[in-house]
């Protein structure tokens, strides 16, 4: 396998067409590509005048030798993961967010079988109870835009971006496609799924993880913890106002930042925890095109998508404003989980097809 980088292309062509170009610009014999795939795809915009896609690509080839001047790609592996005693672990999750969703995923591929519990709705009926608050402002404390399957990022843009360097990262967008986002999530240098496409691929998840022996219980909520020479034992719950205890021999605490009330629990429970920073934000809105002219300029004829920007300031004393979370195409919504207090967010389909951001 070998590699091919900064292919500039200053036309609107498919994807799947791009190996047309660079058999031709490279001079490679097609019958030497046994396949290929795309590893990076972005926008150089730095110069306005000379706005263009950048695309690097992985051949395969069935005589390397006569390609020496291309890079040579080194197969990375992901670490082993080994589980002892597989028959007598009891693994409960709390929280069905992204962090919940892969840690049973992740479970059930390694053969073990974990409950995942969540206070809120399963994807379907969250949708009804969201639409529900933005229409007629009935707001519901346990299952809203932040509390439900699929977390807060399920009704945001579905941004799949880090700064992290983990070999899991491919494993998270390879999973994600898996269950049916988009092949470009795996190369576009800034993916993003969207809302209307995560709704479907939530869903897709949570069948496949029942499928292989694992369960999850909605509308229940951990209340408390039972442990005992310092071992959890079990967690109680509750659903519906009956109260039962669920045996777990680890517990995952994938409860995101809104749910202060479990945080309380523990800090009661003496659960060792630490303080992290957080930051305060606004919700701005620009139009689109006000956006896509300032990164874009307006000479190019290329199709591109709606542009987005990130910006930061450090000061000396410390403290820093960013910019975070931008929804290019998107809109605002209500994003409230408890009653009288107003919290908002940004919401993209996959088509950032909204005339703001």
């Amino acid at each position: 396998m070998v590699k091919i980088s900064n292919i500039k292309i200053y036309e609107n062509i498919e994807d799947d067409k791009i190996i047309d170009l660079v058999i031709k610009k490279y001079k490679i014999n097609p019958s030497d590509i046994s396949n290929w795939h795309i590893v990076k795809k972005s926008i150089d915009a730095r110069k306005k005048d000379d706005v263009h896609y950048n695309y690097s690509i992985n051949l395969e080839l069935k005589n390397e030798n006569k390609y020496k001047k291309f890079e040579k790609v080194t197969k990375k592996t992901l670490p082993n993961i080994e589980i002892n005693n597989l028959d007598k672990k009891t693994p409960l999750i709390i929280g069905s967010g992204p962090s919940g969703l892969f840690a049973a995923l992740t479970m059930v591929q390694n053969g073990l079988k974990p409950t995942v519990i969540e206070q809120g709705d399963a994807i379907e009926k969250r949708q009804e109870v969201v639409n529900n608050f933005r229409n007629n402002g009935k707001l519901n404390p346990l299952s809203n835009v932040q509390f439900g399957e699929g977390g807060a990022g399920t009704f945001s843009d579905g941004k799949l971006t880090t700064g992290i360097h983990s070999p899991f990262c491919s494993k998270v967008l390879q999973e994600f496609v898996n269950f049916g986002a988009p092949e470009s999530t795996l190369y576009l240098a800034k993916p993003h799924i969207g809302t209307d496409n995560l709704i479907n691929i939530i869903k897709n998840i949570r069948e496949y993880i029942i499928s292989k022996g694992g369960k999850f219980l909605f509308n229940t909520k951990a209340i408390d913890f039972n442990i005992k020479d310092n071992k959890i034992k079990s967690v109680i719950c509750t659903n519906n106002g009956n109260i039962f205890e669920l045996p777990a021999t680890h517990v995952v605490l994938a409860i995101g930042h809104s749910a202060r009330d479990t945080f309380f629990k523990l800090y009661e429970k003496g659960i060792l925890m630490e303080k992290k920073n957080f930051s305060v934000g606004v919700r701005i809105e620009h139009l689109q095109d006000s956006i896509n002219k300032a990164q874009y300029g307006t000479s190019t004829k290329l199709k591109l998508p709606p542009a987005e920007y990130k910006l930061a300031y450090h000061s000396k004393t410390g403290r820093s404003c960013y910019t975070f979370c931008m929804c290019p195409g998107g809109v605002v919504i209500a994003s409230s989980s408890d009653k009288n207090t107003i919290v908002t967010n940004g919401m993209s389909n996959y088509l950032r097809d909204r005339q703001k951001c």
